[in-house]
């Protein structure tokens, strides 16, 4: 009877030991992983923090966007033993309200944070305080903060990085997330058993691969473009406006000046954050009628000695007014660019494929985008071949484009003929210190023959020299280019506004040797006179007046004009 009674009680203590191991294999190795998400939700607590993003340069090095270290203080209320003093102390070293310190540390929450984005260099006064004052329930955690040392210059094309979750959000910013990096980190503070977060279990990772992006802007260029858009909007305080500098050789953007505009460094005061020179499409007006005149010649459809009759300033189409800006009568192909006229243009389109208009424009790049900016707007160009829309396309009325479109068109006139890829980054940082470039300059066609290209070259200068575009000359260098004004759809009116419209200038300099293109927009710029007509020569040709001149003295170009060459 012993003997049996030892077996049962030797076979419970054996039963026993394996429900045991059972347990610890089902717990250590089956559901591991189950066990540990339950312990850390029981004992963990997350907090995040920004993680550090690369540095964006502009072509000369100088920094555009930068993450500067900072700090997060945060405290454990509860476990806080003399709060006054603690407040006041914190109070002197990070400059702020006692009282709000104060008021955090008589929160009923677990845990506060005390003061965000903290200058690094205060940690060792804040640690000495906790040291001094035996608070160890008040804690530092490292994080960082995106700077943009020049505030709005360049804002809307840098854009930003979300200050919650250190990720661009618009911009370049968004558009190199891949290579800047950034985003947050999780530390994780050890909780007790009541769930009291009491310290810091671990820290986060630094261990991550950044570059550092180099632009093509050039900051210095990009300055002067927005003290003259700042002139313009001051004189003329447009809707919209922008001023965009591009090398037409390579497509490099050297500076693109918006308003509206906003500063990067508090987006969050701003509501509207869309970069118009990409963002947004709008009738080019008169900049479009170079381009039907390359086509003429490429059909040979148009005689330069034939002065063709431009109807005394109106003409009627498919039942439809067209009206011209002057009452002009006979003028040649030259003269009608030169003044630019309405009348002549559509005459001259008429008499050619209208599908090949169309070609014309598509191949110059109007109707998709360029693909340089995050959310860039195609343009819309329908390809209708009645009469009277094909008279409205020739004269930049009834499609629309954007700015950065313009600027490609007309740098394909500058350089020899060819449509270039723009391009708003030149590469990143490698560790031997060189460049690795991201997008190289890429030619996508050949849009004008050279045919073509020598009358136009010498008609865009004339139209500087003599015609619409004249109030932007410059004395000293030579500038080819065309002025465009739209009038405005008033849906009051449902039909096209005389008061409201788009004002352009696209052109390039020295005529020559071209080192720049230069797009100047603004949208319903007001009169400064009762009596004044508001157009592109009036308005947005003026803009080059100063700035052409203070660039090419800032690039150390010699003048080119022949007068002053000669009496210099």
């Amino acid at each position: 009877m012993n003997e049996k009674r030892t077996y049962f009680v030797v076979s419970l203590i054996v039963a026993a030991f394996l429900i045991v191991i059972i347990r610890l294999i089902n717990f250590q190795i089956l559901n591991q992983e189950k066990y540990l998400t339950y312990v850390k939700k029981q004992y963990y607590s997350k907090e995040k923090v920004i993680r550090p993003r690369g540095i964006v340069f502009d072509s000369k090095g100088k920094i555009l966007a930068i993450s500067v270290p900072t700090i997060k203080i945060f405290a454990i209320p509860r476990y806080v033993k003399n709060k006054e003093e603690v407040a006041e102390n914190l109070s002197i070293i990070l400059k702020k309200s006692k009282f709000e310190i104060l008021r955090k540390l008589n929160s009923k929450k677990r845990y506060v944070v005390l003061a965000d984005n903290v200058d690094k260099s205060l940690k060792p006064r804040i640690k000495k305080l906790i040291s001094d004052l035996k608070e160890w329930n008040i804690g530092i955690v490292e994080s960082s903060k995106r700077i943009y040392p020049y505030k709005d210059l360049i804002g809307n094309t840098l854009g930003f990085v979300n200050r919650y979750n250190g990720i661009g959000a618009e911009g370049l910013e968004y558009k190199l997330n891949k290579y800047l990096g950034g985003g947050f980190d999780e530390i994780s503070f050890l909780k007790d058993a009541r769930g009291n977060p009491f310290t810091i279990e671990k820290n986060r990772d630094n261990n991550r691969d950044i570059k550092n992006i180099y632009l093509t802007i050039d900051s210095n260029i990009q300055y002067m473009a927005e003290e003259a858009l700042k002139e313009l909007i001051r004189e003329r305080r447009p809707k919209e406006a922008l001023v965009l500098i591009v090398d037409p050789k390579t497509g490099d953007i050297l500076a693109n000046a918006t308003y509206p505009n906003y500063d990067p460094n508090r987006y969050w005061k701003y509501r509207k954050f869309k970069n118009i020179t990409f963002q947004n499409a709008y009738e080019i007006g008169s900049l479009a009628k170079p381009f039907v005149l390359a086509e003429a010649i490429d059909e040979n459809k148009v005689n330069f000695h034939k002065r063709i009759y431009c109807e005394n300033g109106k003409i009627i189409i498919d039942g439809v007014r067209i009206k011209d800006h002057k009452r002009f009568k006979y003028l040649t192909p030259r003269e009608i660019i030169v003044h630019s006229s309405n009348i002549g243009t559509i005459k001259i389109a008429l008499q050619l494929d209208p599908k090949k208009i169309y070609q014309r424009f598509k191949k110059l790049g109007f109707g998709k985008p360029t693909g340089v900016f995050p959310g860039e707007a195609s343009g819309i160009l329908r390809e209708d071949i009645r009469p009277v829309n094909v008279a409205y396309a020739s004269i930049g009325q009834s499609w629309t484009a954007t700015a950065i479109q313009v600027a490609m068109a007309y740098s394909a006139i500058a350089n020899g003929g060819y449509l270039l890829k723009p391009r708003l980054i030149k590469g990143y940082l490698e560790g031997n210190g060189e460049i690795k470039e991201l997008d190289e300059v890429e030619i996508k066609s050949k849009v004008f023959s050279d045919k073509s290209l020598r009358w136009l070259r010498k008609t865009l200068k004339l139209v500087v020299e003599e015609g619409t575009a004249h109030s932007g000359k410059s004395k000293y260098f030579t500038i080819a280019g065309k002025t465009g004004t739209a009038q405005k759809y008033d849906p009051k009116l449902k039909a096209l506004s005389n008061e409201k419209f788009y004002t352009w200038f696209a052109g390039f300099f020295p005529v020559n040797d071209p080192k720049y293109t230069i797009v100047v927009f603004a949208n319903e710029p007001k009169k400064i006179r009762k009596w004044e007509r508001i157009g592109g020569g009036k308005v947005s040709s003026v803009v080059m007046l100063n700035l052409i001149d203070r660039l090419m003295f800032y690039t150390k170009q010699k003048p080119d004009k022949l007068y002053f060459t000669q009496n210099k």
